[in-house]
């Protein structure tokens, strides 16, 4: 009987595994491309993309998901331990911008278009700031964080639909 048991249990559980389809697809085609602007990979033939939004976050449907993460480095600063993280991007409403290892002492962020113009500036008070985005258009926009007019970094930020 105890024998009966375990041949069952194990019959079980090898089938119950062949049933599961977790992160899995079946596309026509996919790859990887990479060029002197970057890398990416791509998959064709999914059937369903949809994008679900609240105010705490998003989730994505599908095989493959958009991480686009850009910074670019401003020269001439020396001597500050700051690690800054701004998510998720691209966005709809709002970008998330973390800070660690910082004292928050006199720190602002500007955004900016892509005409230089300033849309947003604030200071930063906390280790996690969100920034509104919900009333600018489709586009790209530059996020400089800076400590008494003195710049750390910088990043893409991607507004979509």
């Amino acid at each position: 009987m105890n024998f009966l048991k375990k041949s069952f249990l194990v019959v079980f559980v090898l089938v119950a595994t062949q049933l599961v389809y977790s992160q899995e697809a079946i596309t026509a085609s996919g790859g990887e491309a990479t060029g002197s602007g970057g890398s990416g990979s791509y998959s064709v033939g999914q059937v369903f993309y949809t994008t679900n939004t609240t105010n705490t976050g998003s989730v994505s449907q599908g095989v493959q998901q958009v991480f686009d993460f850009q910074s670019f480095s401003i020269p001439g600063l020396t001597g500050v331990n700051l690690t800054i993280i701004v998510y998720p991007n691209p966005t709809k409403d709002f970008v998330i911008l973390k800070i660690t290892d910082s004292t928050f002492n006199d720190l602002r962020y500007t955004l900016f278009d892509l005409n230089g113009k300033s849309i947003a500036n604030d200071v930063i008070t906390a280790s996690s700031t969100q920034i509104q985005l919900k009333h600018l258009s489709i586009g790209t926009y530059l996020l400089k964080v800076s400590q008494q007019n003195e710049s750390f970094k910088g990043f893409k930020i991607i507004k979509r639909q």
